[in-house]
């Protein structure tokens, strides 16, 4: 199925479409189409850009085909975009780097990343490549808390980390791979 074809996916449903607000359209890597108006897509630096380079009316959004979002996949966008829709309209901090950031995750947020360990890790990068800033902190912040007062061994479990021995193993076995795959080509090839 193209993206043309593909059924859009009203991220905030209880919201209606306002009339003199811009909705723009989105497509992710797995086809999967998205509408977001245009206050929400504020709160990507990422989308803002690219949407202000693009100079889109409001003929072109209905007109034009969808604008993909590079190596997204749709239920990851979508949680992207379920957080800027909630969040539109909010001014957007300026990181000075000058004073340590105090991270507070709203209760909207915390719902919204109750995920599995992959998710999270998928609407991390997705933010940080959006550059949605406040969602990478929250998302950031939420890892952080995960690794509160666990042990290093626990820490591994939570978050997949193999031990030194494991990554030792898959080492060795990838080289043997390499090797023997090395054996197989000479073998065919005519001397």
């Amino acid at each position: 199925m193209s993206a043309e074809d593909a059924p859009v996916v009203v991220v905030d449903e209880a919201a209606a479409p306002v009339k003199d607000v811009m909705y723009f359209r989105f497509v992710a890597n797995d086809d999967q189409e998205f509408r977001i108006s245009e206050l929400a897509i504020q709160q990507s630096e990422t989308l803002d850009r690219l949407v202000e380079a693009m100079r889109y009316t409001s003929e072109d959004v209905e007109n034009k085909p969808a604008i993909p979002v590079g190596d997204i996949d749709g239920d990851t966008l979508k949680l992207v975009f379920q957080w800027c829709e909630n969040h539109r309209g909010e001014a957007i901090p300026v990181d000075d780097g000058s004073v340590p950031k105090i991270v507070e995750i709203p209760e909207f947020d915390a719902k919204l990343m109750d995920i599995d360990n992959d998710r999270l890790f998928n609407l991390i990068c997705a933010a940080n490549f959006l550059n949605v800033q406040q969602l990478l902190d929250v998302s950031c912040k939420k890892v952080a808390n995960m690794a509160i007062g666990k042990s290093p061994e626990e820490l591994r479990i939570i978050f997949g980390i193999p031990t030194d021995e494991e990554d030792e193993a898959a080492e060795r076995a990838a080289h043997e791979a390499e090797e023997q795959a090395v054996k197989e080509a000479a073998k065919k090839e005519p001397a």
